[in-house]
């Protein structure tokens, strides 16, 4: 299975239909082989990173050679080196070639790709991106809290609901733009996705035909697979924080993503596989 992804690649929605893959996560994935082709890719956001990465583990997994074809803008595949993407790959036996590319040091780059699967694990990722905040002195002090429990919160999420079989993954980074300076977390995993999480549920099994449906309930108070009346609370919350000015959350899980900030109505849409579940968001600095 051949998968090319776009010129500007910023997250699963923008893989061209024609090459929608089939889910790695289910027992009729039968790809003897799969090759992300991202050669043609001059521009990559931190959402489309961690599908790779995701995408490629599970593959993995199930027993398929994996295989990712590095972008021929050497300044993009730089950036993927420095974030830490090929080095994950390359440790889980995902066959790439990044002959002649350096890893820079920047301190852009708050929380490189790293993967975790406790819950210990997820808080002490918050803690050092708050100890590298406060050192790299980037963007405003006073947002350097939100961009940790941020992260804090949707990384505790993904190891409490997810049951993915290959961990979970972080990134944290800061844009600076002319007019414009934003910090993104980013935390995704191969799970189970929102919609079997939520029915796990007794009081909310069946209620969801598809994916999307399911991401417009996961965002309300009180919303959990679990049926604890306590629980729910942390991507409620986030959601609701994300709606202050300037700010976006996107979560995409399955074939659902859904878009919350002041000004999207927080209406989730069909989506491009993502196979489990991620959570984008873009705090500004």
């Amino acid at each position: 299975m051949l998968i090319e992804l776009p010129s500007e690649f910023r997250d699963a929605r923008g893989i061209p239909r024609k090459f929608d893959p089939a889910d790695p996560r289910m027992p009729s994935f039968r790809e003897h082989e799969v090759v992300i082709d991202l050669r043609s890719t001059e521009f990559v956001r931190p959402a489309a990173i961690l599908w790779c990465v995701v995408y490629a583990l599970l593959a993995k997994k199930r027993g398929a050679a994996c295989r990712v074809l590095v972008p021929l803008n050497f300044g993009v595949c730089t950036y993927l080196k420095s974030v830490g993407l090929f080095e994950m790959l390359l440790e889980s036996k995902v066959e790439l070639d990044d002959r002649g590319i350096s890893k820079l040091e920047s301190r852009q780059v708050i929380l490189p790709l790293t993967m975790f699967e406790t819950e210990t694990a997820a808080e002490e990722l918050a803690n050092r991106a708050m100890a590298y905040l406060k050192v790299s002195r980037v963007g405003a002090a006073n947002i350097y809290p939100v961009v940790s429990e941020t992260f804090g919160e949707l990384a505790v999420n993904a190891v409490q609901h997810a049951e993915s079989s290959i961990g979970a993954f972080g990134l944290i980074q800061f844009y600076a733009f002319k007019r414009r300076e934003y910090f993104v977390c980013c935390v995704a995993d191969g799970g189970i996705g929102v919609r079997r999480s939520l029915e796990k549920n007794p009081k909310l099994k069946g209620t969801f035909s598809y994916d999307w449906t399911a991401l417009e309930m996961a965002v309300r108070e009180r919303v959990s697979g679990t049926g604890e009346v306590n629980r729910g609370i942390g991507l409620f919350g986030v959601a609701e924080d994300m709606k202050k000015a300037g700010r976006i959350l996107v979560i995409h899980s399955g074939l659902g993503a859904l878009s919350v900030s002041d000004k999207a109505d927080s209406k989730a849409k069909r989506s491009a596989l993502f196979p489990g579940t991620l959570a984008y968001v873009s705090i500004p600095a």
